[in-house]
């Protein structure tokens, strides 16, 4: 689906709400998240404190969408780079484009806190085809991509495998999200700490020390 599909109506939500998220986020680089001010965040995109609350019940969820965004993109661009059926290609993929999708570290180590101090998984965010088109204009067909979390696309890329037989039949698909998850957050908070640069070599070695945990064969896929 295109844009000139879409009523002004439409277009005028999508583009409000993703300037909503757009400077809030902006704000996140440089104020801790309890500090941002709603009213500030409001005034300066000129929209009133209903609209914003029209959009997003809480702040939580502003960053939840943002997330969901981001990952997004990044599911998209993996699945440009991996044939179908590929399915640990895919998940290194994922790694390595979160990566370059994860640089700034500013709102990366604020999005990490905020999410370990919620008692709850992350909410499922709806998010409809002309909100993936403005948000991501030049990448064709992002529309076609779920908007899902992290965690559930490991989970479907593992169930795929372990059904088309590229997993052995032992493998514990739990097991294995824990250790993916752990790898994508524990990998970016030992580069802090270690000012480490290079995530993504970090990411396919700790990825290579799990396959080879699992018993999985040498060639990807």
């Amino acid at each position: 689906m295109r844009v000139k599909e879409y009523s002004l109506r439409e277009k005028k939500h999508a583009r409000t709400k993703i300037a909503i998220m757009n400077a809030f986020i902006k704000r996140l680089e440089k104020t801790r998240f309890d500090d941002i001010s709603i009213r500030e965040i409001c005034k300066s995109i000129e929209v009133s404190e209903g609209t914003f609350f029209n959009y997003f019940s809480e702040k939580i969820d502003i960053i939840n969408y943002y997330s969901h965004l981001l990952f997004l993109k990044i599911f998209w661009k993996t699945r440009k780079e991996v044939p179908q059926g590929k399915y640990v290609a895919l998940i290194e993929a994922v790694f390595k484009n979160a990566a370059a999708e994860l640089n700034n570290v500013d709102i990366t180590y604020q999005i990490i806190s905020i999410m370990v101090m919620q008692q709850e998984r992350p909410k499922e965010m709806a998010i409809s085809n002309i909100e993936k088109h403005f948000a991501f204009p030049d990448c064709d067909e992002i529309e076609d991509v779920p908007a899902i979390f992290i965690d559930r696309f490991f989970e479907e890329c593992m169930k795929d495998a372990l059904k088309n037989g590229k997993l052995p039949k032992k493998t514990k698909i739990n097991d294995v999200l824990v250790s993916l998850m752990t790898i994508m957050g524990g990998t970016l908070m030992a580069a802090k700490f270690g000012s480490i640069k290079d995530c993504a070599y970090h990411y396919m070695r700790q990825l290579n020390l799990l396959w080879k945990g699992l018993g999985v064969k040498t060639q990807r896929g």
